[in-house]
């Protein structure tokens, strides 16, 4: 048996969570659709942060519907409520659902994962178009002031900006 009004209260503040609960699920739905994805990720940390996002909905909702038990009760042939029985329900409910953000927060660090960044600056490679006709493909070096380094086939070969009609980077020479 319990007492009708600390009942009241446990359901009043069960209501009032149960709210955050739900700001909670849409918060995780958020999360799910402006994920871009990041496709340098490896495969296994791609599948592990989808099913920790999956994880964590699933845990979010079952926290919810601990908690709107407690909310709003249904009553069958029971009609008096245990109120240690009803705070052990508000209790797990809100464990699940802190451990659903957890899960989240983690499953999103995979975010960042460090990525592979192909060629450093230096070592990308650029297509150098001179105003005269001339092409050099390689990769940038130092210039100096007012001049345009291109290192092709490991030999420096300096151009004047001036005499530069495009610059692009390439794949390959």
């Amino acid at each position: 048996m319990s007492d009708p009004d600390a009942l009241g209260q446990l359901r009043s503040s069960a209501r009032g969570w149960h709210g955050v609960q739900l700001a909670t699920i849409g918060f995780i739905g958020l999360c799910g659709v402006l994920q871009g994805g990041r496709p340098d990720n490896p495969v296994w940390l791609q599948i592990l942060a989808g099913i920790l996002a999956i994880a964590a909905l699933l845990l979010a909702c079952l926290g919810t519907f601990l908690v709107a038990r407690v909310a709003w009760p249904l009553y069958g042939a029971r009609a008096v409520a245990d109120l240690d029985r009803e705070g052990a329900r508000i209790r797990k409910g809100l464990v699940l659902t802190f451990a659903a953000v957890a899960l989240l927060a983690l499953g999103t660090a995979s975010g960042w994962w460090p990525q592979d960044g192909g060629d450093a600056a230096g070592d990308a490679l650029v297509a150098v178009q001179a105003t005269n006709g001339e092409r050099f493909c390689g990769t940038l070096g130092e210039g100096g002031p007012g001049r345009l380094g291109v290192s092709v086939d490991g030999s420096p070969v300096v151009v004047a900006l001036e005499n530069v009609a495009a610059v692009a980077p390439v794949d390959r020479c």
